[in-house]
């Protein structure tokens, strides 16, 4: 910043003109000049030589001898020389020659100015003396004597004035040379230093520009030198941080919106290295450590998701497929691969469908399971009655037993029916029932009389415990349901003689309602599947003791509609034990 604006080019930039127009001016001036002094010279001997002609024209009879004294007594300084000479070019008198000498120069018909005059009437010449070698101007006129003979008169001058005057104007153009270098030199000090006062700060706001800073302004009010250049360079930087803070929120938006997408997004560049993973990305994935610079497998681990990215950005074309995942949790993700142009990159977006995935299979085996549990009592109830029709109607011992079976099949088709019923209704978004105080005590007490039947002829000994009495807002009917199913399972799967306690109690948050029974228990493997709808542990028995594999799912559904939510410890040939929280606070009806 502290170096001169005006770099040593730019400075012979602004010389180097004026420098050759001084170079070439000045020499044609010299040239022009002197050509005009020697001209003007010329014309001055020119104009003399009528008066001198005028003087001798009388006397040019006379004898030689007596003309070169006539010449000589004409003028009293030797700076003029004058010549006469005859028509021929013999010369006849000269004030710059001795008589003797007259008599011995040379023919004068080959002199420029002599030829000139003899054809024109006048002529003038410059050149080099042969005798004396001093450079003359010459100016020569005709004269004609009194008995008409044509003379030609001659004046001469030496240049040596003429040089003197060329050494002025040498001097003179060199001093001009010199002074109008000073003077420019002078001029772009002076522009320099003006400008040099400005540089700083508009090289510093060019250099700022370059290394992004745009907040940074230029004061051009002070900046009388370079000001259209502030004014420019504050314009730039308005222009580009506008420009740049527009594009930052839009950013900011997009990133904003990407990172809230339940979708996992992940963007890579043309050689497939991440150069963005949403957090839903990363929470599929499970990704933890730094995922700039790095490929699709070095960090999902995945062969699939890198091999079809790897086929998206060769051919530019849409790549889906399901993908299933282990870790950090088994899932099922639904790839689609796009790209964004074979010289930019392409884009992943990850859609976590494992619990799609599983309400399909749910459904499937729904279907599956509902179509079983109705064959089996349709077959019989069939069965039952072509076997009636087929005249077993008119036996006595057999009509009775057969319609009992009969009977006892509708009797499963029913309570199948009617649980179906209840889920669909607990499913359904449109409303669970009337929502009313519940006092669960006195609930837990009504519903001991449908189970008494089974508890007396399995010998079981029921025990009821309220260490409280809370009371909670729900859905009586299906509470009812919930207690219901816990003691009936409790009962049914309970081996003659056991024993089923039914306990109640409160803690800060709500109610607890806990069913322990002596049964037969539950597998391991089985527990975290009891609550799967038609799901049974053991089939045979369950179809023996009228069950349709949907009351434990009821319970979940239950528990889960209120807010709540239902637990299961067992082991297996030591009984079961139940558990369900139930919130004291507003029923809800979300789905469970």
């Amino acid at each position: 910043m502290q170096q001169l604006f005006i770099s040593p080019k730019l400075r012979l930039f602004f010389i180097l003109p004026a420098l050759t127009a001084l170079a070439v001016s000045i020499p044609l001036i010299w040239i022009l000049t002197s050509r005009l002094i020697e001209d003007a010279a010329a014309a001055q001997l020119l104009n003399t030589l009528p008066v001198v002609a005028a003087l001798m024209e009388n006397r040019l009879d006379a004898e030689p001898e007596e003309l070169q004294a006539i010449v000589t007594g004409l003028t009293t300084t030797d700076r003029v020389r004058i010549t006469v000479i005859d028509r021929q070019g013999l010369v006849l008198a000269d004030n710059s020659r001795s008589w003797d000498q007259v008599l011995a120069m040379e023919d004068h018909s080959g002199r420029p100015e002599f030829s000139e005059a003899v054809a024109r009437g006048s002529g003038s010449s410059i050149r080099q003396n042969a005798t004396t070698g001093i450079e003359y101007i010459y100016a020569a006129r005709t004269a004609t004597g009194p008995s008409g003979t044509l003379y030609v008169v001659r004046l001469a001058q030496p240049l040596r004035g003429l040089q003197s005057l060329r050494k002025q104007l040498s001097l003179t153009l060199a001093i001009g040379f010199l002074t109008a270098i000073g003077v420019m030199s002078i001029w772009l000090w002076w522009v320099e230093r003006k400008v040099s006062r400005s540089a700083p700060t508009v090289l510093e706001a060019a250099d700022r520009l370059q290394q992004g800073d745009f907040s940074y302004r230029v004061d051009f009010a002070h900046q009388a030198g370079l000001g259209r250049l502030a004014r420019f360079l504050n314009g730039v930087a308005e222009n580009a941080d506008r420009q740049i803070r527009s594009l930052e929120t839009e950013r900011e938006l997009l990133l904003s919106v990407i990172s809230s997408m339940r979708e996992g997004v992940l963007v890579a560049d043309a050689e497939g290295l991440t150069k963005m993973a949403n957090p839903a990305f990363c929470q599929i994935f499970g990704l933890h450590s730094e995922w700039i610079d790095r490929t699709p497998l070095e960090l999902t681990h995945q062969p699939q998701l890198d091999s079809l990215m790897r086929r998206s950005l060769s051919t530019g074309e849409e790549q889906i497929a399901d993908l299933e995942i282990s870790e950090p949790a088994p899932r099922t993700v639904a790839l689609a691969v796009s790209s964004l142009g074979t010289e930019v990159g392409a884009v992943v977006v990850a859609r976590d469908i494992t619990d799609l995935v599983q309400l399909t299979r749910i459904r499937r085996d729904f279907v599956a399971n509902v179509s079983h549990e109705l064959k089996t009592p349709l077959t019989a109830i069939r069965g039952y009655a072509e076997t009636l029709r087929d005249g077993a109607v008119d036996d006595e011992a057999t009509a009775p037993k057969f319609l009992d079976s009969i009977l006892q099949q509708c009797g499963r088709l029913q309570a199948l029916l009617e649980d179906l019923l209840t889920l669909s209704r607990l499913e359904s978004l449109e409303g669970t029932g009337e929502v009313t105080q519940v006092e669960v005590a006195k609930l837990l007490q009504a519903c001991l009389d449908p189970i008494a039947h089974q508890v007396g002829e399995k010998n079981i000994r029921l025990t009821v415990i309220n260490e409280a009495r809370p009371t909670i807002r729900g859905d009586r009917e299906a509470l009812e349901r919930l207690v219901i199913n816990l003691l009936d399972n409790a009962v049914k799967y309970n081996r003659p003689g056991g024993s089923v306690t039914a306990k109640l109690a409160e803690n800060t948050e709500g109610a607890v309602f806990e069913v322990a029974d002596s049964g037969i228990g539950i597998p391991a493997a089985s527990l975290s599947r009891v609550f799967e709808r038609f799901y049974r542990v053991d089939k045979g028995r369950s179809r023996g003791e009228g069950g349709t594999g949907l009351g434990l799912a009821i319970v979940k559904h239950v528990a889960q509609l209120h807010g709540g939510h239902v637990e299961v410890k067992s082991r297996l040939g030591k009984g079961s034990v139940f558990r369900v929280f139930l919130p004291f606070g507003n029923h809800s009806k979300a789905n469970p």
